[in-house]
């Protein structure tokens, strides 16, 4: 299906989302590392495992702080550079060893991002209520989203205004629901009820939209992948779960191998029963596609490693959507994105999408921050974009200062 046109189309990065008070990507590591502080539970476990890979691997102390790790950029490149060619990371992290480690922390981040944005809902700080009044002012009707992020903060606001999260994510994404649970009333053994259990499976809602319902759908396209998201690695077909479920997203990611090798690096036994096993699915049951009941649904989320995996068919799909939004609409609005180097695959299809047009987009920047920053931001953007980028179309006072324009 096409993509919506839209007039406007907003291209956010971390900033934008730091809003609703969620981390910016340099303090990700500082808000995945609070785990540190938690009495048990699956984050304080992750976090210890992946400390005491950064300690054999890059000689940190497993107690130090997130400042003195290595940026999570090098993190994910080592270990994706590694498990995605059959190569160990020293002798103590074979390939399967690194998968959970790259699960682990993506599990650990998306629990972090949710409850980063329920805290902030809690708060309701002027940022919060800021970014509130910036969907209720904009028409979403006319507007689309370019996001850089994994969150769902832009996912759960469109929601507040239109009721519903009418969302197109331009892969072919199909909606789906948890898998309701079995009572285990209805089983007379233990054997029986685990079988049940691990049949559980994600059932798309397949119900189409109306065409009222269609026409409120608003583009949001997601470069990088989301935290709500679960792919098939079968028949390769994409879900979106409801974004108020991404905790258990997080929670499908950590399979009972991974748990495994966790105990094992830690040096922990593996004390795991049958009934340690029913318990922890009934919190947590493994989300099975509905084309086999042998393929468990895992996240395909481009890490922030150098060397992105992007040959994913949802990736492809979002990539030529952004194209497709981009190259229709009359204005482009920058939030809370500095444009980096690293970006250099999304910084050319800005650059060859722009130029190809016969009409140039109007194009617009919204940064925020100290004055240092906002200062390199703007020179990133006219260097990169040209004489266009002025104090007219240059905001670095901010969303507050965007909305007043």
């Amino acid at each position: 299906m096409p993509i919506k046109k839209v007039k406007t189309v907003y291209i956010v990065g971390a900033g934008f989302s730091s809003y609703a008070g969620l981390p910016l990507t340099t303090n990700f590591t500082d808000a995945m590392l609070k785990a540190r502080g938690f009495s048990a539970g699956p984050s304080k476990l992750i976090v210890d495992f992946v400390s005491q890979f950064i300690r054999d691997s890059f000689d940190i102390s497993t107690k130090a702080t997130g400042d003195k790790w290595p940026d999570l950029e090098d993190i994910f490149t080592c270990v994706d550079l590694s498990a995605n060619s059959g190569h160990h990371l020293g002798g103590r992290f074979a390939p399967a060893d690194l998968r959970t480690v790259r699960r682990s922390i993506l599990s650990r981040i998306i629990r972090m991002l949710d409850q980063s944005y329920k805290s902030g809902r809690k708060a309701k700080t002027p940022s919060w209520l800021l970014l509130d009044n910036f969907f209720s002012s904009i028409d979403l009707t006319q507007s689309g989203f370019v996001s850089m992020n994994w969150d769902n903060v832009i996912e759960r606001k469109i929601q507040l205004n239109l009721g519903s999260p009418f969302i197109d994510y331009g892969c072919d994404a199909i909606a789906a629901g948890v898998p309701d649970l079995p009572n285990s009333d209805d089983y007379t053994t233990d054997k029986q009820y685990l079988k049940a259990l691990q049949k559980a499976r994600v059932v798309s809602q397949g119900k189409p939209l109306s065409d009222a319902d269609s026409a409120k759908c608003v583009p949001v396209i997601k470069i990088h992948g989301s935290i709500n998201w679960l792919y098939c690695d079968n028949c390769r077909r994409l879900f979106w779960m409801h974004p108020d479920q991404a905790s258990m997203i997080a929670d499908q990611l950590i399979t009972t191998e991974d748990l495994r090798r966790m105990e094992k690096i830690l040096g922990k036994k593996n004390v795991a029963n049958k009934q340690d096993t029913i318990d922890k699915l009934k919190s947590n049951p493994p989300m099975l596609c509905v084309c086999t009941d042998d393929v468990r649904l895992g996240a395909r989320i481009a890490t922030f490693s150098y060397r992105k995996a992007l040959e994913f068919p949802m990736f492809q799909k979002s990539w030529f959507a952004a194209e497709e939004l981009l190259r229709e609409a009359e204005e482009w609005v920058f939030l809370g994105y500095s444009l980096p180097a690293a970006d250099f695959e999304f910084k050319y299809l800005l650059k060859r999408t722009q130029l190809s047009r016969s009409v140039k987009p109007i194009i617009k920047v919204v940064s925020g921050g100290k004055p240092a920053s906002i200062r390199a931001t703007r020179g990133n953007y006219a260097k990169f974009f040209g004489r266009g980028i002025t104090t007219s179309t240059f905001f670095g006072g901010g969303l507050s200062a965007f909305m007043k324009s």
